[in-house]
């Protein structure tokens, strides 16, 4: 998943009152904009083509995780067959298997 950096940081009152400039930077210089309420990050303006991006990245955001873990179950298997054989050396316990 892309990560979007925040080049800009305002205030909700200083960005309605600098809307105007905050989309020319948006347009022009491609920054990404957070917006502050009280201390606390609220929103976030970015580019159009940003957004575009990240929304073609969440449409495919299970068939990536799908692919990122189809060898999983043989890791897995893996892991648990060294764990049965570390207890089966294990002499002070007696383990079922």
């Amino acid at each position: 998943m892309n990560t979007v950096l925040m080049k800009e940081n305002f205030t909700l009152t200083e960005a309605k009152a600098r809307l105007s400039e905050i989309i020319n930077r948006l347009i022009y210089h491609k920054n990404n904009i957070m917006i502050t309420k009280k201390g606390k990050r609220v929103a976030v303006i970015m580019p159009f083509e940003t957004y575009q991006n990240l929304e073609k990245g969440q449409s495919k955001g299970l068939i990536l995780a799908y692919k990122a873990l189809e060898d999983i179950d043989k890791e897995v298997d893996e892991m648990c067959n060294l764990i049965y054989s570390e207890r089966e050396r294990e002499k002070s316990r007696k383990v079922l298997l």
